[in-house]
């Protein structure tokens, strides 16, 4: 009972913040401001890299997603575009999306918001990516391949979990109780986040595909080496 409480005094001066949020939309950021209790209660809730509680809870929130239940009809924290690339097989866009993400530097990841994240799945038909932002908000980049007649169809999504970080004790069980709330992910530029991550990320990702293309002595060996086993 007195977990319960606390949990509740905690949830009250967000629950006032989300009243005044202009057309009934909150954003996440809204948690910062206006529940500082909240994240009171978790030692190290603004940390970039995931202590074990939001390892532990990312795959389970991941799989079931309850901001995304919403978010993907109401476009605010959710984004989903078609990519075609006409010169390269669903492995190849596999590997070199892979080496995109491995090789983003510290100061490039900070401007996505991506921090730390996690390859769940990397294969010739679909690439599963958990990300999560410096306080702790799961995002996931699901990216979905098929084979073309001429090169390969992508229909990539970047999205919200849920409204409450992994590292909120819970937080897979809250966000399902909050899953009817449409919340907003502002980004840079005026831009919604997921649609600021995609597009930087396609440009990155046309780059390292274009290596493929170098002549002998170039390219990116990753994905050369996938061509080559390919050609076997």
């Amino acid at each position: 009972m007195t977990k319960h409480c606390a949990l509740l005094l905690a949830l009250a001066p967000l629950a006032g913040s989300m009243r005044h949020a202009p057309r009934a939309i909150a954003t996440r950021r809204t948690l910062l401001a206006g529940g500082p209790a909240l994240l009171a209660l978790v030692p190290g809730a603004a940390v970039a890299d995931p202590p074990l509680l939001s390892n532990v809870q990312g795959p389970l929130q991941d799989a079931v997603a309850p901001g995304h239940w919403l978010g993907q009809f109401v476009g605010l924290n959710s984004r989903t575009e078609q990519w075609d690339f006409p010169a390269a097989t669903p492995s190849e866009v596999s590997a070199a999306l892979v080496a995109v993400l491995e090789e983003l530097t510290p100061e490039r990841r900070a401007r996505l918001l991506i921090p730390e994240f996690k390859v769940q799945r990397a294969d010739s038909k679909n690439v599963h990516v958990l990300t999560w932002t410096k306080a702790e908000w799961l995002d996931s980049l699901d990216v979905r391949l098929a084979p073309q007649r001429a090169g390969t169809a992508a229909a990539a999504s970047f999205y919200a979990t849920g409204f409450f970080p992994t590292s909120v004790p819970l937080a897979p069980l809250l966000n399902v109780g909050m899953a009817w709330l449409p919340f907003a992910s502002p980004g840079p530029r005026s831009e919604m986040l997921q649609e600021f991550r995609l597009r930087a990320l396609k440009g990155l990702l046309d780059k390292k595909l274009a290596q493929l293309e170098v002549g002998p002595g170039g390219g990116c060996p990753v994905l050369l080496a996938v061509r080559d086993k390919q050609a076997k």
